[in-house]
């Protein structure tokens, strides 16, 4: 799906869903109230006396619901600022995108401002006639048990949502999801044959550099479109940036080849590059690593003192290096229907996303035996049934682990553990 700035962050923005249910109750209102006014003041006799409720009745139930939900809204906003504060005090200040961004917290603030709306609209249609209503008032009482459903469920929802287990969780099962749907993209079976850009013989003199006109994170790629538009252009790109980059202005974003130049739009390129102020979820997978970094470096600390969180976030680390591993490539390439090459680019380095998700945690935990014993485990997840090159990273950044700890201070208990914990971690690099 190609999405733009504005779509990006309309998406993760908190007012964007309640502003839209919104909209939608007052449509809502008024259709009700004409259908109420123009077809089921009609009804009469039985029905009239069944169904049908007077103005009077509707009143006392808008005034109640007005207020109950304006209770529940202000409970709901004092969870979400406790969960937000537990976030960014005891998780790490770049998790609070993952519950300010949730989709169903949004519903839940949405619903109740439909509510709301819905009454208070509805309050000022009454016409003090003492006519008969039926639409109205029972949207009302069905409005009314929606946000008591909600509510229960968002309290559930947000005490969910703070359990740091939850969230690490979340935080693994979108980077592997990301993941799975960068391995749709790209099509494998044409990896071998284009290990060298070489062979394309595209001279840099002859392509059509791409400079950033703004600063700051790249946040999504579209790379579908960009493919959609090479083919049409009949053109090769080749990206020099990948998601979660920091460009300045005038910073190169990449290079065209085309047949004819007079045709092309640099913009066609700068729309589908998403450049804003913070990194995002969307497509940053280090940006995803880093937040298990910082919950475990949070956990290792004196102040917190939580080492098996950290050990969690570690073994999750390890899961989704297992899972770069195996899609991992030097090159990506990017072909369109008819198999020709339209998009190239060069993702960062397995070692680099090896490097980034340990060397913190190495550092300020290196007196935890604990932690670094998860680290080796860690390791053990992600060099498993890969394959050499992997491995051979795997092999480098041991050795690495290993020289940053202090063996002469370790009890011979610790030192039986982590020489455990080596040995076969060196077994499985060497099958």
């Amino acid at each position: 799906m190609n999405e733009s700035k504005t779509h990006i962050n309309l998406r993760n923005s908190f007012w964007f869903l309640p502003v839209v249910y919104g909209i939608i109750s007052v449509i809502v209102v008024g259709l009700s109230t004409w259908i109420d006014i123009a077809f089921v003041s009609q009804l009469g006799g039985t029905y009239s006396k069944l169904f049908l409720a007077s103005e009077k009745i509707a009143q006392s139930l808008y005034g109640p619901l007005i207020t109950a939900i304006l209770t529940m809204t202000t409970i709901s906003f004092s969870s979400i600022m406790v969960v937000l504060t537990t976030y960014s005090s005891q998780f790490s200040p770049r998790t609070l995108q993952d519950f300010i961004s949730d989709r169903f917290t949004q519903h839940v603030l949405g619903i109740f401002v439909a509510g709301f709306i819905f009454a208070l609209v509805n309050m000022l249609f009454l016409t003090g006639k003492d006519e008969r209503l039926l639409l109205s008032p029972v949207l009302t009482v069905l409005i009314a048990i929606a946000c008591l459903l909600f509510f229960i469920l968002f309290i559930h929802h947000s005490s969910s949502f703070v359990q740091v287990s939850n969230l690490i969780e979340k935080i693994t099962r979108e980077s592997i999801s990301l993941l799975d749907t960068k391995e749709e993209m790209i099509d494998g079976e044409r990896f071998e044959g284009w290990d060298s850009w070489e062979q394309l013989e595209l001279r840099e003199s002859d392509g059509i550099p791409i400079y950033s006109e703004k600063m700051g994170y790249i946040q999504k790629i579209q790379f579908n479109s960009l493919v959609e538009k090479a083919n049409q252009d009949d053109a090769v790109i080749r990206l020099n940036v990948v998601v979660g980059h920091y460009v300045k202005r005038g910073s190169l974003l990449g290079t065209v080849w085309l047949n004819d130049k007079k045709t092309f739009s640099k913009n066609s390129l700068l729309n589908r590059i998403a450049i804003g102020t913070e990194r995002i979820n969307s497509q940053d997978l280090e940006f995803s690593i880093q937040k298990l970094v910082e919950i475990a470096l949070r956990a290792i600390s004196p102040s917190v003192n939580d080492p098996h969180t950290a050990i969690n976030c570690t073994n999750r680390i390890g899961s989704i290096l297992c899972r770069i591993g195996e899609v991992y490539h030097p090159k990506e390439v990017f072909f369109d229907s008819n198999k020709n090459l339209r998009l190239m680019t060069s993702p960062k380095s397995f070692f680099e996303y090896l490097y980034k998700s340990f060397y913190l945690i190495r550092h300020y935990g290196k007196g935890d035996v604990a932690v670094m014993n998860g680290i080796l485990e860690a390791l053990i997840l992600t060099a498993e049934g890969q394959r050499e090159e992997i491995k051979s990273d795997v092999r480098k950044f041991h050795a690495y682990i290993m020289e940053g700890m202090d063996f002469e201070h370790y009890p011979e208990l610790d030192k039986e553990l982590i020489a455990t914990t080596s040995e076969y971690l060196e077994e499985i690099c060497k099958k």
